[in-house]
């Protein structure tokens, strides 16, 4: 909802601190970095961890072939991306 033309501060939903150039409902600039900041912290935390499991299981569970290895080496590169974005994603929705 954006808000009404004579006001020029809204109150930011974290904070409270009136900030222009915000709707109703919205973070402001420094919540909104600060939240970010925790989302990555937590997405790289938990992709590092997937990772090394993914990691674990393709060195025991994959033949010990060249092309195996380049594969497995592919799997574990996309694990990490993808748990991280993902998890980035889940982090910003959920952290309060």
């Amino acid at each position: 909802m954006p808000s009404p033309v004579g006001w020029r501060e809204v109150p930011c939903v974290e904070c409270g601190e009136f900030v222009a150039g915000i709707n109703f409902g919205e973070r402001c600039a420094a919540c909104q970095a600060r939240r970010q900041r925790r989302a990555n912290r937590v997405a790289s935390r938990t992709a590092i961890a997937a990772t090394l499991l993914m990691a674990a299981s393709t060195l025991w569970k994959l033949p010990h072939t060249s092309l195996a290895r380049w594969y497995g080496g592919l799997a574990i590169g996309a694990t990490y991306f993808l748990v991280r974005l993902i998890t980035r994603r889940i982090a910003m929705e959920a952290l309060k």
